[in-house]
């Protein structure tokens, strides 16, 4: 547990930091409002590619058919992937995209890929289901 839990710790505290950081640079008058949310958001995006990266290794010892071990980690690349090609899209329409647009289509972006994995991991764990988790 302890080997996930520092480095989420540290990401948490660099969030922070970086926020309290925008926000005295706001405040000073350094950036702008605008280009303090756009960074922030940039990072919130980048920060979601990086955890959507180590989710195909999140795994643990083998507890069902190999079928469902299969199911389970089919369903882990394909939602790391998703999410993570979203966060990126999601970080690529902060930085280049107008303000209004990149507030709605970063939402669209993240909730397409939410409900994709979803959808996926249903139709995987069913299909599993269904073969009655006998090995392939």
């Amino acid at each position: 547990m302890t080997n996930r839990l520092i480095p989420a710790i540290a990401l948490a505290a660099f969030i922070i930091g970086a926020a309290l950081a925008l926000g005295y640079a706001e405040n000073a008058g350094w950036i702008g409002d605008d280009t303090a949310k756009r960074i922030m958001q940039v990072l919130i995006g980048l920060m979601l590619a990086a955890y959507a990266n180590l989710m195909p290794k999140q795994l643990d010892r083998p507890r069902g058919t190999p079928r469902a071990e299969a199911a389970a980690q089919s369903v882990l690349r394909v939602g790391g992937w998703s999410l993570m090609l979203a966060s990126l899209i999601y970080a690529g329409l902060w930085a280049f995209a107008p303000l209004d647009f990149a507030n709605i289509a970063s939402m669209i972006v993240l909730g397409g890929a939410t409900a994709f994995i979803v959808g996926y991991s249903a139709w995987a764990f069913l299909t599993c289901r269904r073969d009655g988790g006998a090995s392939t």
